[in-house]
């Protein structure tokens, strides 16, 4: 890595987080926070540090960015709808991360990766909060002899400053046009109605209704596992950290069936984080930025197309939640 850290969108809700926790993670390296919002950009450059704020505009070629400006990296906290990012990564021969875009979008980058294979290590970690749930997975099977099925439960708080987001997400990416990508039987689906619907069981032992919702986890989980039916469901409502009078928290449910010599078992795993979903999915991207850079201990991602869980160990990756708070319950056997 030669040069700063450009974060497209850095200023944002979930931005400002990825920002924050880089820093703390590595207190010297120079940022980059790029946005429209030179007055927030400039404000958070001052609070975190050997940080500059500046102009990007992700519909012009190069972000727009102007001469001289040569990032090290680009992570991309906003869509890259034009993908002036990845083609401004694959010039420079710089790591590129995306958390912005949608399962059903991934065509266009990987075009581009096809296209230009050795041309820069490509991330791609548009999972939910960038991928817990896929890690907690693979913790969860290490001990199954075969994976049958797989159930994630997302809570968002209603009060949670990206509810309305999160609202939103279900609308991108659960039930519109032709419904959420699941697996059932071994085969994809798309769930809409009735079908897209399903209770899950809060960490406080409440129902709730939840909606189909389709993430890269969706994907990520059957290739990790083989499982026949995954499928990913997310509900809005009161955190169980709330109504038992501590923080807005966002909780992951995970369920998952197999079989072990003993015969058929069904596992319940758990992560409760109780700083909001921004700040889980801003350590998430962090993560998976720093591991693909070579600054945890490990070489740098090499020219590639990458999932976040094809970087990390998944109880390195679960520990450094904890270390931030999050309570993880992994039942591994």
């Amino acid at each position: 890595m030669t040069g700063p850290i450009l974060f497209v969108g850095g200023a944002g809700t979930v931005g400002r987080q990825a920002v924050r926790h880089f820093r703390a993670r590595h207190p010297d390296l120079p940022i980059l926070i790029g946005g429209r919002d030179l007055e927030k950009a400039h404000a958070l450059a001052k609070e975190v540090g050997t940080a500059t704020g500046l102009e990007v505009d992700i519909g012009k070629p190069g972000l727009g960015l102007a001469a001289g400006i040569a990032p090290g990296a680009v992570v991309m906290m906003a869509p890259d709808g034009g993908l002036h990012g990845l083609t401004l990564a694959q010039d420079l021969g710089i790591l590129y991360l995306s958390m912005g875009n949608w399962l059903v979008e991934v065509g266009a980058e990987m075009a581009h990766f096809m296209r230009r294979p050795a041309a820069s290590p490509i991330v791609l970690a548009s999972h939910w909060h960038g991928g817990p749930a896929v890690f907690l997975a693979q913790l969860t099977a290490q001990s199954l002899d075969s994976v049958a099925s797989i159930r994630v439960g997302a809570i968002v708080d209603a009060l949670d400053a990206t509810g309305p987001a999160a609202v939103a997400d279900m609308e991108g990416g659960g039930e519109g046009g032709s419904g959420a990508l699941a697996f059932e039987g071994g085969g994809r689906v798309w769930l809409s109605g009735d079908r897209a619907r399903r209770m899950i069981e809060a960490l406080d032992g409440r129902e709730l209704e939840a909606l189909a919702f389709a993430p890269y986890d969706i994907v990520s989980l059957q290739a990790a596992t083989g499982a026949r039916d995954v499928r990913f469901d997310l509900a809005m409502a009161d955190s169980s950290s709330r109504l038992r009078g501590g923080a807005i928290a966002t909780e992951l449910i995970l369920e998952i069936e197999g079989e072990t010599a003993a015969g058929p078992v069904t596992r319940r795993s758990t992560i409760e984080f109780n700083q909001g979903q921004a700040a889980l999915t801003g350590l998430s991207v962090v993560l998976a930025l720093s591991t693909a850079l070579g600054l945890e201990d490990r070489p740098p991602a090499a020219p590639g197309l990458y999932f976040p869980e094809l970087l990390m160990d998944a109880q390195w990756f679960l520990d450094q939640l904890g270390h931030a708070g999050a309570t993880v319950v992994a039942d591994a056997g």
